[in-house]
């Protein structure tokens, strides 16, 4: 994860609301920073597709709880729904997004983390990573692309 990426999500203070735009100007920042890499590699037909924006997002907030939870990698990127949990593994994980909606983004990361279950850590990644890529389209703050 980039040095720059860390430094920012380390300095997260601040309301809720406030917090989440700082996620997302961590999302732009890093779009940007994509869009100029694809442009400085040309048209190469090895060049990789860029990530879409729910992955970029899934980056950012990855790079969050590794400042709680330092080994934790996603165990994905894509768009993923676990539905193989067991329902009261649903219920904290849906506690933990709530937490992070409500109180601040840190609670909610520190909640995820006090569970000391990977598992449980990459669903509440994913679920985040689904609830602010959803608000932030709802917002028109992203757009999806297709």
């Amino acid at each position: 994860m980039p040095r720059q990426l860390v430094l920012v999500m380390c300095g997260m203070e601040g309301t809720p609301a406030e917090q989440l735009q700082q996620v997302e100007r961590e999302y732009q920042r890093k779009r940007a920073e994509i869009e100029q890499q694809m442009k400085g590699q040309g048209e190469t037909a090895e060049q990789a597709p860029a990530p879409t924006e729910q992955e970029t997002l899934s980056q950012v907030v990855e790079g969050a709880i590794q400042q709680h939870v330092p080994a934790f990698q996603a165990s994905s990127h894509t768009t993923t729904t676990d539905d193989s949990l067991p329902p009261d593994a649903q219920t904290k994980v849906q506690a933990w997004v709530s937490l992070a909606f409500a109180k601040s983004l840190a609670d909610g990361i520190k909640a995820a983390r006090d569970s000391n279950d990977i598992a449980l850590i990459d669903a509440f990644h994913s679920a985040l990573t689904g609830s602010l890529y959803q608000m932030l389209v709802e917002q028109k703050r992203m757009e999806v692309v297709k």
